[in-house]
């Protein structure tokens, strides 16, 4: 048996409170590098939606690995915010540099991102596999929804119910869809975005959003999803166009499951306002615990 140990700590993500927001575990570890299974064994242990392995790469930066239960990701956005570091992270999606801003306890991500509309949407039949309570209703859905990854191996599916709150109400945890990808973005981390849009604003020329949203994905409603609440981001603002907009957009999420959350995604298009630019990622987070754990 090994006789390795691991510090950790728990944080709870876009929140400012304890025992809301995002639950994540952080287990940093020295030496040799942990195996795939072995990262996947801890992260089921801790029971969480995802966990993350930090360890000191040969530059000097720390590798990122992201796990939830089922596997590992590319990108995730709620372990990017919830690691807090004010360093450079790489992860696999790329390069995340990280800024901590103590004044608020907000961290700042610029999100590694390859934005793609796939060609077919998620039909119909498939998100009601996932909702049975949706299905005396199903007259009331679209034909399909917008299928969108935020980078190659992480893909939602865009559920709009801003005129359909009780169908809102009614969305409970479920497995991920079956989604149609586009050749070459598969395999793929699938889910469901289900959002109500707000009000929306003009703040000095950016357009401000405000947007209720819930995630359903591996059995579980997440209650913050950074990755999905960057797909919609870019979906939104590339449907809205304009060469060199930007965007600002408040989503809360898990309000339903006791876990109220509220994240930030600024988006900016490029000149021909068919393209992101940019894209960042911000949220609190709060320390809830640590310790020391024997490692497999």
């Amino acid at each position: 048996m090994s006789t390795r140990k691991a510090s950790y700590v728990t944080v709870d993500v876009f929140t400012a409170t304890r025992f809301k927001g995002n639950p994540l575990a952080v287990v940093k570890v020295e030496g040799e590098a942990l195996s795939h299974e072995h990262m996947l064994t801890i992260t089921r242990e801790f029971k969480y939606s995802e966990t993350v392995f930090l360890r000191q790469a040969q530059d000097g930066q720390l590798s990122m690995d992201i796990f939830t239960p089922a596997g590992d990701l590319d990108f995730a956005g709620h372990p990017v915010i919830g690691t807090g570091y004010a360093i450079s992270v790489s992860i696999k999606a790329g390069a995340v540099v990280l800024r901590y801003v103590p004044e608020s306890d907000t961290v700042l991500a610029e999100v590694p991102y390859n934005v793609h509309i796939h060609s077919c949407g998620t039909p119909k039949p498939n998100i009601l596999d996932t909702q049975p309570n949706l299905a005396d209703q199903a007259s009331r859905l679209s034909q399909d929804y917008s299928a969108v990854s935020i980078v190659k191996g992480v893909t939602y599916t865009l559920v709009d119910m801003s005129d359909q709150e009780d169908l809102f109400a009614r969305v409970a945890a479920g497995r991920s869809q079956d989604t149609p990808l586009d050749d070459g973005w598969a395999p793929s981390h699938t889910g469901t975005m289900y959002y109500r849009r707000q009000e929306v604003s003009d703040d000095n020329g950016t357009t401000v959003e405000h947007l209720r949203v819930r995630m359903i994905a591996i059995g579980l409603e997440d209650p913050a999803t950074g990755s999905a609440c960057c797909s919609l981001a870019a979906y939104r603002a590339l449907m809205r166009g304009g060469a060199g907009s930007s965007y600002r957009f408040y989503m809360n999420q898990g309000r339903e499951i006791g876990r109220e959350s509220d994240i930030i995604v600024d988006v900016v298009l490029d000149e021909s306002g068919k393209d992101v630019s940019s894209m960042f990622l911000s949220g609190l987070a709060t320390l809830v615990a640590e310790g020391t754990i024997r490692l497999p």
